[in-house]
């Protein structure tokens, strides 16, 4: 019973054993077969050739002479020690070298598989880590394609299908011909992983990335006790990061749906002890768009400067440590002094490199007669639809109205509703701005239907032709198909945050510079201070135009000095056209402003 018992053991352990290693188990197994076969040829070869010396010399100079070298039976004169010999080759040759070919053969097969899904480790350092998928990554993967990096590197880790969000990727990428290009030079990878686990992130070298983007995956549900479902999700990613050394200091940038949840991960990253020495920079993305929706229904080209200035096409804001306002101002001739922080200033600069480039020549400008920059004139809004967005939106427009004393006229209607409200409009004597908010609850292959439905809905029934209508979209494909419905202006909400993300993960210096910018609040002089304004050119100098300047850097001088430096003009619409100034801004190369041109002014 007991060696029945001990059979019973031995085969669990056996079993065991070839589950969790099949390979080295078989490899052991063979190679045991192999010796157990060697040591009985020795043993026959021993008593039927009297030409070895005892049973080590059989042993040695016999069997495994025989399996290691073939060649070597060509000289065996004993009839039955070669047959002996030769079925010692045969049994060697199939029993071990086979074994060893079918376990190679086998090895490289699963090394071709691991390669083609991405699966197993791969040795990467400097790369960009997405965590996450959701609809805002191909918009976020697409601007980073700008970047002046010859070999950068981005890696997807997600749980979705690698070649569902390959595809996806490829589609959005094939919209412009220059991320095509872009494409060439940029190492842009797809895990499919879960980055709650630890060997999933340690599979793309999370430890030498040197900047990491935490997205939100934008589930419906609530957590009932604390947290955003979505949000629950990226915190324990970010929990999950302090496993590791992360070598290269990277900036994590982390996407959240509730603006609480950003003052927690604040509070987390200092009392957990791991991550109280790496940098997190939490982005509640849906007060950031209300913030500049409501910006945009203020002035309706206020969203392109904002798209301009968080892409990496371009001029784009950087840090100049250790300088003054009016010193950058004169000397920098690749550099636009756009506020300041501390002993820093911002600048509005073609790229990291040529911001610090100084020129002998400076150009001191002229004071010119300027008319007061007032804040535009407010108008009713109805706003259509709902979603998080709304809040932020409604606490941007009563931070307006108590800084420049104006008052906004809102009404918030439901989309099965649309229809009940043309018959106010059509009888309102003011002007009105109709917003229609998408709804971000839907399905990936329903987002912005409902926008869509109401547009037909009102356009089809409205027959005022000066009624304002701003359109959110979530979806940037959809773009396309609404440019007929001769709309004022379209909002591509993930579009704009996913640029905003990117900025922030690899310039997290400006970060303080973009909070203030799209913050409508009063300073400490109760002043709305680094904020844009937009107006026409014969609305900002009261003089005769065209205005003639001997370059670009005279001109954003001149501006400066007449408005007592409390505001300074850094671009221009020009027949629609956006000109954010760049280049050597000190080059002799007459520049002249129309009273037409649109000037970008940001408040000191």
């Amino acid at each position: 019973m007991s060696l029945k018992r001990q059979l019973k053991k031995t085969r669990s352990i056996i079993s065991v054993s070839t589950y969790k290693r099949p390979r080295i188990f078989v490899i052991l197994m063979m190679l045991s077969i192999n010796i157990v076969i060697l040591l009985i040829a020795a043993l026959i070869a021993l008593n039927i050739d009297d030409g070895f010396d005892g049973y080590l010399d059989a042993l040695a100079n016999g069997s495994i002479k025989w399996l290691l070298s073939p060649n070597a039976i060509l000289t065996i004169t004993n009839p039955n020690t070669l047959f002996l010999a030769v079925m010692v080759l045969i049994v060697g040759l199939v029993l071990f070298s086979g074994t060893i070919i079918a376990l190679t053969t086998n090895a490289i097969k699963d090394y071709f598989q691991k390669k083609e899904s991405n699966s197993g480790k791969i040795f990467l350092e400097d790369h960009i880590v997405i965590l996450n998928w959701n609809n805002k990554v191909p918009e976020l993967v697409s601007d980073l394609l700008f970047l002046e990096d010859e070999h950068l590197t981005v890696v997807i880790l997600s749980e979705l299908d690698k070649s569902w969000i390959e595809r996806h990727l490829l589609n959005v990428l094939k919209k412009t011909q220059s991320s095509i290009e872009n494409l060439n030079r940029v190492n842009l990878l797809v895990k499919q992983g879960s980055p709650l686990l630890k060997s999933d992130l340690s599979d793309i070298s999370i430890e030498q990335a040197k900047a990491i983007m935490i997205m939100n995956v934008e589930t419906q549900e609530h957590n009932h006790h604390t947290f955003h479902e979505s949000d629950l999700n990226v915190i324990k990613i970010v929990l999950g990061l302090g496993d590791f050394k992360l070598e290269r200091k990277p900036t994590i940038v982390v996407e959240v749906k509730e603006f609480q949840t950003k003052s927690k991960l604040l509070d987390m990253s200092k009392i957990v002890s791991s991550l109280s020495e790496e940098k997190i920079i939490p982005v509640c993305f849906d007060r950031r768009l209300g913030q500049i929706i409501a910006q945009t229904i203020i002035d309706g080209r206020i969203d392109d400067v904002y798209l301009s200035l968080f892409s990496f096409q371009g001029s784009e804001v950087y840090v100049l440590e250790n300088k003054t306002f009016d010193e950058v101002l004169m000397n920098h001739s690749h550099a636009i002094p756009l506020g300041i922080h501390g002993n820093h200033v911002y600048v509005l600069s073609d790229n990291n490199q040529v911001k610090s480039i100084q020129s002998k020549n400076s150009f001191p400008g002229k004071k010119i007669k300027v008319f007061p920059l007032i804040e535009k004139a407010l108008q009713d809004v109805m706003i259509v639809g709902s979603n998080h967005k709304l809040q932020f939106i409604t606490e941007s427009f009563k931070a307006y109205e108590a800084l420049h004393q104006s008052r906004f006229v809102v009404s918030e209607i439901a989309n099965d509703q649309a229809l009940s409200m043309i018959p106010d409009l059509e009888s309102k004597d003011e002007s009105t701005t109709l917003l229609l908010l998408s709804d971000e609850h839907a399905q990936n292959d329903c987002l912005d239907a409902n926008v869509i439905s109401t547009l037909i809905d009102i356009k089809r029934h409205l027959k005022r032709k000066d009624i304002h209508i701003i359109v959110e979209l979530l979806d940037p494909k959809n773009d396309r198909l609404i440019q007929d419905f001769n709309i004022d202006k379209t909002i591509i909400s993930n579009k704009i945050i996913s640029l905003l993300l990117s900025k922030l993960a690899l310039h997290p210096e400006t970060a303080t510079f973009y909070d203030q910018l799209l913050t409508i609040s009063p300073n400490e002089d109760g002043k709305d201070s680094d904020a844009i304004i937009i107006r026409e050119a014969n609305l900002c100098f009261d003089t005769e135009f065209p205005i003639q300047f001997q370059n670009v850097k005279e001109l954003i001088h001149s501006s400066y000095l007449s408005y007592e430096k409390q505001a300074i003009l850094f671009g221009i619409f020009r027949n629609e056209k956006l000109i954010l100034f760049g280049g050597n801004l000190h080059e002799h190369k007459p520049f002249q402003l129309e009273s037409r041109d649109q000037c970008i002014w940001m408040k000191l």
